[in-house]
C-alpha cells in the first residue's frame, strides 16, 4: 500500500472520528431538549415528527453495503478525449466541459424529447462516455435534464460525476459534463443505514422544520473530504424535503454510515423540482 493511500485512510478515520464525536453531542443536545420539554423516552422518534405535522412516506428499513472510495481532484479525461467529438463547439472552464449543438434536439414532448436525448447520448462523437451516465427525474426540473454518472458501486450524486442539458421550448442546443475516471476502494465494504433511519437521523438533527414533506429518499456516492489530491467518496443518503409554506425543495445529504449530517449539503449542484 502505498504512502498517499496510507495517508488517505488517516484522514478518513480522523474525519469519522470526529463525526461520531459531534453526532454523540449532538444526539445528547437532543435528548436534554426532549426532557426539557417533558416528552417522555417511550415517545417514538415517529410520534414525535408525527406531533410537528411533518409527513413521512412509507420509507424503506433495507440496508444496503457501501465503500470508501477515493478519485483524483483533477481529471483531464474529458478533455483528452474531446478531440472525437463532432457537430458542436465546446470548451472546458476546469475539468467541466461546456458544450453546444450546431443541430438542436428536440421532441413535441417531455417524453419524446428525453428518447431523443438518449439516442444522442450513446452517440460517442456526440457525447463521451455516454453508457456511463443514468437520467435522474428527481434531480431534473422543467429547463434541466440531468444524468447522474454510474459506477460499478453505485451512482455519483456529485458536481463532478454528471450530465446536464439546458431545456428551452423542447429543445436542448447547450449541455455541462463532467466525469469521474478512475475509483480506488480505500476500504472493506461496510453496512449502511435505510433510508428510514436516514429521516430519523435528520429530524435528530433538528434538520426537518415543523410541517415539511419528505418527497424522497435516495442513495448515492457524495463526496465526504479532499485529500491529498484526491476526493473521497462515501454512500450517502440524499433526502428531499418540501418546506409547508413556501413549497421550495431542500435536499439534505446522510452519511449512509454513521447517520451524520454532511456539511455539503444543499450546496451541490444536483436539482430536483417539487413536481
Amino acid at each position: 500500500m502505498d504512502f498517499k493511500r496510507i495517508e488517505i485512510i488517516f484522514l478518513i478515520v480522523f474525519s469519522c472520528l470526529n463525526i461520531f464525536l459531534f453526532t454523540s453531542y449532538r444526539q445528547n443536545q437532543h435528548v436534554e431538549t426532549t426532557v426539557g420539554t417533558q416528552v417522555t423516552e417511550k415517545t417514538s422518534t415517529k410520534q414525535q415528527m408525527k406531533d410537528n405535522q411533518i409527513i413521512v412516506p412509507k420509507l424503506s428499513t433495507k440496508t444496503y453495503e457501501g465503500y470508501y472510495l477515493a478519485s483524483p481532484v483533477t481529471s483531464r479525461t474529458l478533455e483528452q478525449h474531446s478531440s472525437q467529438l463532432y457537430n458542436q463547439r465546446y470548451s472546458f472552464s476546469g475539468d467541466q466541459l461546456q458544450g453546444h449543438f450546431y443541430q438542436p434536439v428536440t421532441g413535441k414532448n417531455r417524453a419524446a424529447l428525453l428518447r431523443n436525448l438518449k439516442i444522442v447520448i450513446k452517440n460517442p462523437h456526440q457525447i463521451l462516455y455516454g453508457k456511463e451516465y443514468r437520467y435522474s427525474k428527481v434531480f431534473s426540473t422543467a429547463n434541466r435534464l440531468v444524468f447522474t454518472q454510474k459506477i460499478a458501486e453505485g451512482d455519483v450524486f456529485d458536481e463532478n460525476g454528471e450530465l446536464v442539458f439546458s431545456v428551452s421550448n423542447q429543445r436542448i442546443t447547450n449541455y455541462q459534463q463532467t466525469y469521474i475516471s478512475k475509483f480506488t476502494t480505500l476500504r472493506e465494504k461496510e453496512d449502511t443505514i435505510s433510508a428510514k433511519q436516514a429521516v430519523q437521523d435528520l429530524y435528530n438533527d433538528n434538520a426537518i422544520t415543523n410541517g415539511a414533506t419528505i418527497k424522497w429518499a435516495r442513495l448515492g456516492y457524495s463526496r465526504l473530504l479532499d485529500a491529498n489530491e484526491h476526493t473521497v467518496f462515501i454512500p450517502a443518503w440524499f433526502v428531499a424535503m418540501e418546506n409547508k409554506s413556501s413549497g421550495n425543495i431542500q435536499i439534505k445529504h446522510v452519511n449512509a454510515f454513521t447517520g451524520a449530517v454532511m456539511k455539503n449539503s444543499d450546496n451541490n449542484s444536483l436539482a430536483t423540482s417539487s413536481k
